[in-house]
């Protein structure tokens, strides 16, 4: 952990552990969000924090606004999940009406790899509403700052922030790590690093985040499981979606982009989630001459939703931020909400602004 890194980290720590008391003192809960789309980082960051703030004694949960993707079910994390997007639960139902969570009256507020309620789906109401609020990010393209918040854009994942988070409070308490960090929130950890890091082999792969890593490995973080969940292990319909998106990619600008649009009707055929193509934007990105990877997947909601990721000069946060997107300069997102801009018109601005760029 560098020195920088070390002083944001206790601060963080020391909020959060002030945080804690003030929930437990007044029998409320805490609710950790994330954003939509979910990734590795984000339900890995969340669930890890959620885990080691429970065993501290508070009553968190994780906001989610969507189903966990199949390929994160190995974590075994379920019991840490608040479902709101599930308007049949009771539960929630509760929750939306007098804000209550199993009772407890909701007062805290933890954001994790987000800090923007617009990109946290059906659950960034309920952030902006909570006036204790904390934020754990790493995304460049957040411009906010402040001692509620710990934005660390050189950092390889949110959860290798969380970890020196854990380190600080296991410090702050007098205690030792293991007594703050479970297994199951190190293979937590280890699940948003390993997504992050792409297997430690992206750039933003630092010696701090390898000697993580091999903490976590100690703990109880297992990096072959979750590099074959995440990675190698694949359901049959997301290989046949995956192998048809790939072969519809095509290459403009003499190679240097290159671009997949994914219809509806594509995932109905094979009856897919549009998780079926996670993979697809990488390899792109890994066709020999290409500058810039850009998937485009219509969802059941009549959003588009798109990828970005380059490997040259390319800004892909700053290009996502054209359609109100973001994320990092390699790798970038955005969503697009209007029923009257179809796929392959937005295929076709997109391709006319990338281009600009190249």
């Amino acid at each position: 952990m560098t020195d920088l890194y070390s002083a944001s980290a206790s601060r963080m720590a020391n909020n959060l552990l002030e945080a804690s008391e003030y929930v437990k003192n007044n029998d409320g809960a805490m609710l950790i969000f994330l954003h939509r789309s979910v990734d590795g980082d984000c339900v890995g960051s969340a669930c890890g924090m959620c885990k080691v703030l429970r065993d501290l004694g508070v009553n968190a949960y994780v906001a989610m606004p969507e189903h966990l993707p199949k390929d994160m079910e190995f974590m075994g994390v379920e019991d840490l999940l608040f479902n709101i997007f599930d308007e049949e639960d009771k539960d929630v139902f509760n929750f939306r009406s007098n804000r209550t969570i199993y009772g407890k009256p909701y007062i805290q507020a933890l954001s994790v790899d987000i800090s923007e309620p617009g990109r946290m789906g059906c659950c960034g109401e309920f952030f902006s509403e909570c006036d204790k609020k904390l934020t754990i990010d790493h995304h460049a393209s957040i411009t906010m700052r402040g001692d509620n918040m710990w934005i660390e854009p050189d950092a390889s994942s949110t959860a290798e922030l969380c970890f020196y988070v854990t380190e600080k409070i296991a410090e702050q308490l007098g205690k030792e790590l293991s007594e703050v960090l479970s297994s199951l929130a190190a293979q937590c950890f280890m699940t948003g690093i390993v997504t992050d890091t792409g297997r430690f082999t992206y750039k933003n792969t630092r010696p701090e985040t390898l000697d993580t890593a091999g903490k976590l490995m100690l703990h109880g973080g297992d990096i072959t499981s979750v590099s074959y969940n995440l990675f190698d292990r694949k359901a049959l319909y997301k290989f046949r979606v995956s192998a048809e998106a790939r072969m519809r990619v095509k290459l403009y600008c003499g190679g240097k982009l290159a671009i997949t649009t994914v219809p509806m009707s594509l995932f109905d055929k094979h009856e897919a989630l549009p998780d079926a193509v996670d993979d697809v934007v990488s390899a792109m990105r890994d066709i020999e001459g290409v500058e810039v990877a850009i998937v485009l997947r219509e969802l059941s909601t009549g959003e588009i939703r798109a990828n970005v990721r380059s490997v040259s000069e390319f800004d892909s946060a700053a290009f996502a931020a054209n359609y109100g997107g973001g994320g990092h300069v390699r790798a970038a997102g955005f969503t697009v909400n209007d029923p009257s801009i179809s796929i392959e018109d937005l295929a076709e601005d997109v391709i006319k602004k990338a281009a600009a760029l190249l």
